[in-house]
């Protein structure tokens, strides 16, 4: 494991987390947070948050197992110290992740955007991205201060006409008293 002497989290994305272990030579369980799990498969360098330092990661291998994901680093081979590492975040650059296409973005961008109807209303801001099962919900707090948070439903081409990142903006087919 390599450290870096300083940390910017701004420049990292929360990836996966290390859950529990599984047989007794350092394999474990990761919880992937990528809206398609095998996409970790994809991403060459990890890294985790220790002691206020990012350490790179290294995986002796990643794999498929059913529904779940199987890792083990190559520097742990007992349950023992596995377990003493930890239940640890497993984090990647932002700079790893893959172009999108015109009118995507990835969760952590649009928190911070700002909500605008076809009307031409100032909504909100976007506070954060939730899923409730059924589909993403934007979290918008808006302008006046008296009001609650507005929910929106992420439903691309019907409520989410376009996501713009250049001007920081989202057009929403919504309105102020939904």
């Amino acid at each position: 494991m390599r450290k870096n002497s300083s940390v910017d989290l701004s420049l990292f994305l929360l990836i996966a987390k290390i859950g529990k272990t599984r047989g007794l030579k350092g394999e474990f369980f990761l919880r992937s947070f990528a809206q398609n799990p095998e996409a970790l498969f994809s991403f060459k360098k990890f890294y985790a948050l220790s002691s206020s330092k990012m350490q790179e990661v290294q995986f002796e291998f990643m794999k498929q197992n059913n529904a779940n994901i199987v890792a083990k680093l190559k520097s742990i081979n007992d349950i023992d110290e596995i377990k003493a590492f930890g239940q640890k975040d497993i984090f990647i650059l932002k700079s790893e992740l893959p172009e999108l296409e015109v009118n995507e973005a990835y969760w952590f961008e649009l928190e911070g955007m700002q909500i605008i109807n076809l009307e031409g209303c100032h909504l909100g801001q976007v506070q954060e991205v939730n899923n409730f099962g059924a589909s993403d919900v934007l979290a918008v707090k808006p302008n006046n201060k008296q009001k609650k948070n507005i929910l929106i439903p992420f439903i691309k081409n019907r409520v989410i006409i376009s996501i713009n990142k250049s001007e920081n903006s989202i057009l929403v087919d919504w309105q102020e008293d939904y």
